[in-house]
């Protein structure tokens, strides 16, 4: 596979298998990609894909299985004899909060994320105290390719959020949100800026001591500790005209929450596989806080959609056809017309994946800080 495709957290070029154990995806003679793992001593394997099961065939000690019409980055576990194991040989991100295998393929239309000969910018890591938790927190920082040689220019930030179960690593090694931006600049669709992600996934203590998962203490460590930390370190435009948001699914509902109630502060924002509402917040399944649903308060911003038109000039929201939470997207459709709302609307082929959610960065990308 190329090594652009499946570079991860853990290595740029693509894992190579030693002596006496297969290339994990193969493409055969008909064009069928196949997965194929060693397992010397199981009495099964299967993969879950896109939530179905899949067995495998086994010839001598590998175990063979055609994978489903699925393209792009695709999320796979493996289990052998029922349970659920971590193959090194198949590239690895971070989702559904844990370590996780996936497959890359090939796009026809996949150009506009692949690594180019173009002038690329930098990804770093940085560290900062956050008054919110009261402990370090990280971000990564895409910075674009002509920041070293300008010293004297000032750059707009677009803070962009991940989802549920990810962390601030996935739209560099899943999304590649900095491939991206680099391709956009470098054709002159995209005016340079920075983009700051951050965890979402904010751990704090419970009354017992217990660490805890809290989406809602994002929106306030992005206003009173993120922004003014960039702001402290990176040459950037400090006004809300050169100021952006954007998460996909939990970090579109956190977008949705910060930029409702900071107009004073953003003046894009960006809902991809998007969410006005949280439906989160006290749903036991998702929320680890003992707290009642949400007010969704945030959606006062919408009762004069005047002032909103002026506050944001671009409210972009996107998602996949075959997205599985597609009915909130449409009820929120129904919110927005109601309140005579407009926003740029997109519809995409895919599901609520990685395919989908880099076509919404592509598309909203060129249309911030114009």
């Amino acid at each position: 596979m190329d090594k652009d495709l499946t570079a991860q957290a853990n290595a740029f070029d693509p894992v190579l298998s030693p002596p006496g154990v297969p290339d994990a995806v193969v493409v055969d003679a008909d064009g069928i990609p196949r997965i194929r793992l060693r397992a010397d001593h199981a009495a099964s394997v299967s993969l879950i894909i896109e939530r179905k099961t899949y067995e495998c065939r086994q010839e001598n000690s590998v175990w063979t299985a055609p994978l489903p019409a699925c393209h792009g980055f695709t999320y796979v576990q493996v289990l052998i004899d029922g349970d659920e194991v971590l193959s090194p040989y198949l590239p690895i991100a971070f989702g559904c909060s844990r370590p996780y295998n996936y497959i890359a393929l090939p796009e026809e239309d996949g150009d506009f994320y692949r690594l180019k000969d173009v002038p690329h910018g930098s990804v770093r890591r940085e560290y900062f105290h956050s008054s919110v938790t009261g402990d370090w927190a990280s971000c990564l920082v895409y910075v674009p390719a002509e920041y070293e040689a300008h010293p004297e220019r000032r750059y707009p930030v677009l803070y962009l959020q991940h989802g549920h179960g990810e962390n601030e690593t996935g739209w560099v090694y899943s999304g590649k949100a900095n491939l991206i931006l680099d391709n956009l600049i470098a054709e002159g669709k995209a005016v340079p800026f920075l983009v700051v992600m951050n965890a979402g996934m904010v751990q704090t203590r419970t009354a017992s001591g217990q660490r805890a998962v809290d989406h809602l203490l994002l929106p306030r460590m992005i206003v009173e500790d993120v922004i003014p930390f960039i702001d402290g370190k990176y040459r950037t435009l400090t006004d809300r005209e050169h100021r952006a948001m954007a998460g996909l699914s939990m970090g579109s509902m956190q977008t949705s929450i910060t930029g409702f109630t900071h107009p004073e502060l953003f003046s894009y924002l960006g809902l991809f596989s998007g969410f006005l509402r949280d439906f989160i917040a006290g749903n036991p399944a998702m929320d680890p806080i003992d707290r009642a649903p949400s007010d969704n308060a945030h959606l006062k911003a919408l009762d004069d959609p005047a002032a909103f038109a002026e506050h944001y000039k671009v409210f972009f929201r996107g998602i996949g056809e075959d997205d599985h939470l597609i009915a909130a997207f449409l009820e929120d459709d129904d919110i927005l017309k109601t309140a005579g709302v407009a926003c740029i609307r997109k519809m995409y082929q895919g599901g609520h994946d990685w395919n989908v959610w880099r076509r919404c960065l592509r598309d909203f990308a060129p249309l911030i800080f114009c």
